[in-house]
């Protein structure tokens, strides 16, 4: 595995881990505001992952694209879509 995915694999695990500790958070009838402290951490930790995913997309489509010279207008269309779907929901 090389050291990009392994430290993507790496910020995975973090997540899950808080997402464990939100769970245990609710078992545990922990307060309202620390729950939702929680629950916006991990909404950072998912956004900031989601960019590095993208980034290493964009950098390998780009380089795709200029030894190949395919469409820069599909690539375009293509990086506006997953934006879209990460920021629709904020």
């Amino acid at each position: 595995m090389d050291d990009k995915k392994k430290k993507v694999i790496e910020r995975i695990n973090r997540i899950e881990g808080q997402v464990r500790g939100l769970r245990t958070m609710i078992m545990e009838d922990k307060p309202c505001f620390d729950v939702l402290k929680q629950v916006s951490a991990v909404r950072g930790a998912l956004r900031s992952l989601a960019q590095v995913i993208l980034k290493e997309h964009m950098q390998k489509c780009i380089a795709e694209i200029r030894s190949s010279n395919k469409d820069l207008e599909e690539f375009q269309q293509h990086i506006l879509k997953i934006f879209s779907k990460i920021y629709s929901s904020e």
